[in-house]
């Protein structure tokens, strides 16, 4: 039975640039494309939210660069709580789907790792391999 689950992922950057923030996007909602295989098909929207300290870029433009041109989505501000990890990009992905939520893996990488360290005990990411699969999959679409 296909129910509509939450897939979550965050990710940081070293500094408010808009090229590092669409690269670290895009990173992270391919790791969460490829651990759940996902087809933006299945897609119902997605919400990404960012720190107060970024502001260069829409961390959506990523998606929209991935080719989720029909799926809706949203930015906005994440809650700005003192001691808080800066520099935080964060998505939310409402995801049509038969996978139980228990089959669910969501994606914590650099240093937003440290938002779930119970949920980052994934494989080490092989970024020149995820680069190389990211810049495939831009061509096709």
């Amino acid at each position: 039975m296909t129910m509509c689950r939450g897939v979550r992922g965050a990710t940081t950057v070293e500094q408010d640039d808009r090229e590092e923030i669409l690269k670290a996007t895009t990173q992270l909602l391919a790791l969460m494309i490829r651990r759940n295989e996902i087809d933006s098909a299945d897609l119902a929207s997605a919400t990404f939210t960012v720190t107060k300290d970024l502001h260069s870029e829409f961390p959506a433009l990523a998606a929209r660069q991935l080719g989720w041109l029909e799926v809706p989505l949203l930015c906005g501000y994440e809650v700005s709580v003192e001691g808080s990890l800066p520099r935080c990009i964060r998505v939310l992905l409402h995801w049509n789907t038969t996978k139980s939520q228990s089959e669910i893996q969501h994606v914590y990488i650099r240093d937003a790792v440290k938002l779930r360290p119970d949920l980052s005990k994934v494989p080490a990411v092989d970024v020149e391999e995820l680069e190389r699969w990211i810049a495939e999959h831009l061509k096709e679409d």
